[in-house]
C-alpha cells in the first residue's frame, strides 16, 4: 500500500495543494516542506517550458513534492449556447484587444509537452484532475517512478481510478476552492460533503485517501492525507 506522506517527505497529515492560475509557487511548495508538510506544483495553464523550470526550482531544494496536470477530457459543446455567450462577451473582449474564436476550440493545456516533462524528471507524485491520463501516458509515468495520483469527486469515479491501476486518490468535494474535478462536468455527480464523499469513497476502494474541499475554509488550498 502506497504512503503518500512518506512519498512526499511529509512529517503532517496536511500538504499544500496544486492551485492553478498562480496562487501555487516553487516558493509556495518549498516553503510547505521547510514546515514539516509538502506541496505539489501546479501545471494547468503554464506552458510546458514554464512548467520545467518551476520544477527546477523545487527539484534544487527537495526530491518531495508532487505536480497536478489536467487531463484532457473534451465535451461536446453546444454551438448556439456557445455563439450567445459569445456576444455576451464580445464588449468585454473587444476593450482589451481580444479575438474570440467564432467556434468552439478544444484545448488540452498542452498535455503531451507536459507528460514528456514529467517522464524525463519523474516527480514522486503525478496527480491527474478532471479524467484519467490515457493509458499510455499513465505507463509512461509509472515507468519512470512516479506514484500516480487521481482526483475524483465521486465512488463510481474512485472505481475507475482503481481500474486504471492509480496508487491513491483525492476525494474532492464541492466545497473546494477553484475548480471542482468531476470527470463528467455535464452530468454532474451527488454533491456529497467532504466527510459524507470520503465515506463513499472509501466504501467503493481501500487505496489511500487525501481529501480537499471544506478543510478549514474552502477558500484555501489544503489537503489532509487520511488513512
Amino acid at each position: 500500500m502506497t504512503n503518500l506522506l512518506e512519498v512526499l517527505g511529509s512529517e503532517l497529515p496536511v500538504l499544500a495543494a496544486p492551485m492553478s492560475g498562480g496562487p501555487t509557487t516553487p516558493a509556495l511548495v518549498l516553503a510547505a516542506t521547510a514546515a514539516g508538510s509538502a506541496g505539489s506544483l501546479a501545471a494547468g495553464y503554464k506552458s510546458a517550458a514554464d512548467l520545467a523550470a518551476q520544477i527546477g526550482e523545487v527539484r534544487a531544494a527537495t526530491d518531495h513534492y508532487g505536480v497536478n496536470l489536467f487531463s484532457p477530457n473534451p465535451e461536446p459543446v453546444d454551438r448556439a449556447a456557445y455563439a450567445a455567450y459569445r456576444e455576451l462577451l464580445l464588449p468585454l473582449a473587444a476593450s482589451y484587444g481580444v479575438d474570440l474564436p467564432t467556434t468552439p476550440v478544444e484545448d488540452d493545456d498542452g498535455w503531451r509537452d507536459k507528460v514528456d516533462v514529467l517522464v524525463s524528471v519523474a516527480p514522486p507524485v503525478v496527480s491527474f484532475t478532471f479524467g484519467l491520463p490515457e493509458p499510455t501516458a499513465a505507463a509512461e509515468l509509472r515507468s519512470a517512478g512516479c506514484t500516480l495520483v487521481q482526483t475524483v469527486t465521486s465512488a463510481n469515479e474512485a472505481r475507475q481510478a482503481v481500474a486504471a491501476r492509480m496508487d491513491a486518490l483525492i476525494a474532492q468535494s464541492p466545497d473546494a476552492g477553484g475548480h471542482w474535478g468531476t470527470f463528467t462536468p455535464a452530468r454532474p455527480p451527488e454533491r456529497l460533503r467532504l466527510p459524507e464523499l470520503v465515506r463513499a469513497v472509501r466504501a467503493a476502494t481501500d487505496l489511500p485517501i487525501m481529501a480537499v474541499g471544506g478543510i478549514g475554509s474552502s477558500l484555501f488550498g489544503r489537503r489532509a492525507v487520511l488513512a
